[in-house]
């Protein structure tokens, strides 16, 4: 669906040609004189306001479309015959996200304005996702605001070397400063820098090599860019914004107009970072139990789907095991859930401490728990499942009001070898268990499994049996 752009503008001449030119790259335009106007007509909810500023201060006109309320969470781009520093600085402090000149030519007003729309669609799927991950009752991750983050000014050769000092005397950041291969390697700043600030100058050849190196290094491909361009060469800002800069700036711009496009952008890394942290943690919720922190079930038939076909290339196999504690009723009838809780938490923890960090350990409903162990032969799993059987039921576990309650685990394990179902899985080409071309392999492991545990409870508990799938 095409985007909606919303033109409010006195002057009749302005609003056509602004009109044609965005309907002519496929946008939905809508027009009005006044920000009044908007207000009395049923009009699609816009995507960006583009405000013309005519014969008035950015302040007044600013305030004017605020009143009405229909620019509360979408980004307003003014267009201003006289847009001189100071009328910038003016409407940026004012909730303005971008003051251009009525002259700009039209390439470099389309750029600005995909760029715009790009951080207005994000910044509201951010709080969309925001509310929901809240509904769901993931908390926010905490951010320390207030403290000063750290910009990297990467400069060129001919940049005037006063410019740092006029940034540094507006903007409450600590400022770095990095040549073009300091910013590449990322290993000259104490800290990851949290944004950018380029002055390419006159190597334009530069931008092609910083902007998109930036965005796939580790240390650099969230933290967003402003692009300082000489004011008489907008070609240079074009490509910019078309490298995916976060911002541009004419190299007439003072230094607090910059420290106010610094924070902005500073602060949509925020809410992105917030949102990624809250994604971060709604995954981990999704894929571990609750109880013991280990993985839950589904992501363990996950992770066996894939070590499916990960095992073609590897000759010594793997092995499952199914371990249930022995008589765990008993615990919680005697001592109470809480306790019978604690136990599962000690034995969750002794198994994470017996393993290797490659292999997998998940609760696999209520006293039972599984592990897999990637590339491994018969006589390792032997070994770990007998010192997983030794490492849960020889200390007993003590509670906090000093009783002690001795547990032990009946072990079933199956070896999984068969080369010839191994290659059908790879040749999927998916890892989704439901699509998986052969979960009888699968089922007919935890069958094996099954069998063994139950062979192991048969013939007395706290011993491990073996069977081959």
């Amino acid at each position: 669906m095409p985007k909606c752009l919303l033109i409010i503008d006195p002057v009749p001449t302005n609003r056509i040609r602004l009109s044609a030119v965005f309907e002519a790259a496929q946008y939905d335009v809508v027009t009005v004189e006044t920000p009044h106007d908007a207000t009395r007509f049923d009009l699609p909810d816009p995507d960006l306001v583009i405000l013309g500023v005519y014969n008035e201060q950015p302040v007044k006109a600013l305030a004017s479309l605020k009143r009405t309320g229909i620019a509360s969470d979408v980004p307003v781009f003014c267009l201003d015959a006289d847009a001189s520093p100071l009328r910038r600085l003016q409407a940026l402090r004012n909730g303005a996200r971008e003051m251009l000149a009525r002259s700009t030519p039209d390439a470099l007003l389309l750029a600005r304005l995909r760029s715009l729309i790009r951080e207005g669609d994000a910044e509201r799927e951010c709080e969309r996702r925001r509310v929901t991950a809240t509904s769901f009752g993931f908390a926010e991750a905490a951010y320390p605001f207030g403290t000063p983050a750290c910009v990297a000014f990467v400069m060129a050769d001919d940049v005037p070397v006063i410019l740092p000092d006029i940034i540094r005397g507006s903007l409450p950041h600590n400022l770095e400063i990095l040549s073009l291969d300091d910013a590449l390697r990322g290993a000259t700043t104490a800290v990851e820098p949290d944004a950018y600030l380029f002055a390419p100058g006159s190597d334009e050849e530069a931008l092609d090599t910083l902007l998109p190196e930036l965005r796939v290094r580790s240390h650099s491909r969230h933290a967003p860019v402003l692009v300082l361009h000489q004011a008489d060469k907008p070609d240079l800002a074009i490509r910019a914004l078309n490298l995916g800069a976060s911002d541009i700036a004419a190299d007439t711009a003072s230094g607090d107009e910059l420290a106010i496009r610094i924070d902005d952008m500073l602060r949509r890394k925020r809410l992105r970072d917030t949102l990624r942290q809250t994604d971060e943690q709604s995954y981990r919720l999704a894929a571990t139990d609750p109880l013991t922190g280990l993985y839950n079930r589904r992501y363990a038939e996950a992770y066996l789907a894939d070590l499916l076909m990960r095992e073609v290339d590897q000759s010594r196999g793997y092995v499952l095991m199914l371990v249930d504690l022995d008589h765990f009723k008993i615990i919680n009838d005697e001592h109470g859930h809480p306790v019978g809780d604690r136990v599962l938490c000690e034995v969750a923890a002794r198994l994470r401490d017996n393993l290797r960090a490659g292999d997998l350990v998940s609760r696999h409903g209520g006293e039972e728990f599984l592990v897999v162990l990637p590339d491994t032969d018969t006589i390792e799993g032997e070994v770990t499942a007998e010192r997983l059987r030794s490492a849960i039921g020889e200390v007993p576990i003590m509670l906090e009001n000093g009783v002690e309650v001795c547990v032990t685990a009946s072990i079933g394990v199956g070896f999984g070898h068969d080369p010839g179902e191994r290659e059908v899985a790879a040749k999927t080409g998916t890892f989704d268990v439901a699509e998986v071309s052969n979960p009888v392999s699968l089922q007919r492991l935890f069958d094996a499994a099954d069998a063994a545990l139950y062979r192991a409870k048969s013939a007395g508990r706290n011993r491990v049996e073996f069977s081959v799938s």
